[in-house]
């Protein structure tokens, strides 16, 4: 049977007149031929790094291939890195592909980012901290643990796939650390389909991930007119540039990136409003400067999470996610690098954290809807 998905958990948004323009600028660079990294994506790593404040902005095929570049151009290898559990598997994926290990830190069971006690308490033999902006929010305690870091010469990359727009303090996330890391998926609050873009305000670092991104290249200028073949190597890499096509929507979405913003805050306070006191159901704290990748709740131990989630998705086309189940830490492949670590935490904050609908088109007849839908199978679901 064919499921109708009324309300899905997340939907890029174009409006009619972002389309039209963006259609115009794809026919301008099919003329062209200019397909890849060209004028657009030059444009698009300009304006984003304005809005980050930051002195460099590197686009980038992904964000996977963002944090692999970053680690890469900080220098890290055969080093250890501390990494949440509580994110996508291209994390822990980069740091052994570049030859680093993984140390998984438990989470905060009130802001779904790492553990401040456990982080600190691991920061021995560390040269660095993947440290992800869970659901688009920046730890409070940010600054606590980046002072630590300061002093112990411990780098940090912030990997800012949900946290387009998110600040702490009036400062931005991608311009805290040493590197930010961010993603263009559909998913994400900003959407070019497929896509990253690393930030930074070191000039070394950002020059390597420019030749890195470009299978470690760097070419004589005169060659690209035609006038002379010098290419030079620098270092082993593969293809991570991003299309024109991405950098025109990249640019679009650019524009309206702190009314996306705002819309997701208001969506999240309307979820706030109908789901607070809700038997089986607890909000997480609200904490400002938060974007709002994504909103999450946490069922009571007696609600089953699977039956939960069928009935929103069966009988009213509302779909959820149990984002990042079963973690990192739980998958087979990276058991061995547990090291008998327990992150209690975790394991039961994962086990009953799911994330509701959040785009910017919904309104709050929507949200009144999907919150009537949610205690009705709350109450089926124990």
């Amino acid at each position: 049977m064919k499921i109708k998905v009324k309300y899905p958990r997340a939907k890029p948004y174009f409006s009619p007149q972002m389309k039209g323009g963006i259609l115009k600028d794809i026919s301008g660079i099919l003329d062209s031929g200019m397909l890849t990294q060209g004028k657009y994506v030059a444009k698009f790593e300009d304006k984003f790094k304005k809005e980050i404040n930051t002195k460099h902005a590197v686009a980038t095929s992904s964000c996977t291939s963002a944090l692999e570049i970053a680690i890469k151009s900080l220098g890290l290898k055969n080093t250890n890195i501390l990494v949440t559990t509580n994110t996508w598997m291209s994390c822990a994926n980069v740091i052994l592909l570049t030859g680093n290990r993984p140390v998984f830190v438990d989470i905060n069971p009130d802001t779904l980012n790492m553990c401040t006690v456990d982080l600190i308490n691991k920061l021995d033999n560390i040269s660095a901290i993947l440290w992800v902006h869970m659901a688009g929010l920046i730890s409070p305690d940010f600054f606590k643990v980046k002072n630590i870091c300061d002093k112990k010469n411990i780098r940090i990359i912030e990997d800012c796939a949900h946290a387009h727009g998110a600040t702490i303090k009036g400062k931005m996330a991608g311009s805290l650390g040493d590197v930010g890391c961010f993603s263009f998926y559909p998913t994400k609050i900003m959407a070019t389909g497929e896509g990253g873009m690393i930030t930074t305000n070191n000039t070394d670092i950002a020059i390597k991930a420019d030749i890195y991104r470009n299978h470690g290249t760097t070419r004589n200028p005169q060659e690209i007119l035609g006038l002379d073949y010098g290419v030079t190597c620098h270092y082993p890499s593969q293809n991570y540039r991003m299309t024109e096509i991405a950098g025109i929507l990249g640019l679009y979405q650019l524009e309206h990136l702190q009314s996306f913003v705002i819309s997701r805050n208001l969506i999240a306070d309307l979820y706030r409003k109908y789901l607070k006191d809700t038997p089986g159901i607890n909000l997480l704290p609200k904490y400002e400067g938060h974007s709002y990748w994504n909103f999450f709740i946490l069922l009571e131990k007696n609600i089953n999470r699977d039956k939960f989630a069928k009935i929103l998705l069966h009988e009213f086309g509302i779909q959820t996610a149990n984002a990042y189940a079963p973690a990192i830490h739980q998958q087979e492949i990276f058991k061995p690098y547990l090291n008998k670590t327990k992150l209690p935490i975790a394991d039961d904050i994962l086990a009953r954290h799911i994330s509701l609908p959040m785009y910017t088109t919904l309104k709050e007849q929507d949200i009144h809807y999907i919150t009537n839908c949610i205690k009705d199978a709350s109450n089926r679901s124990k």
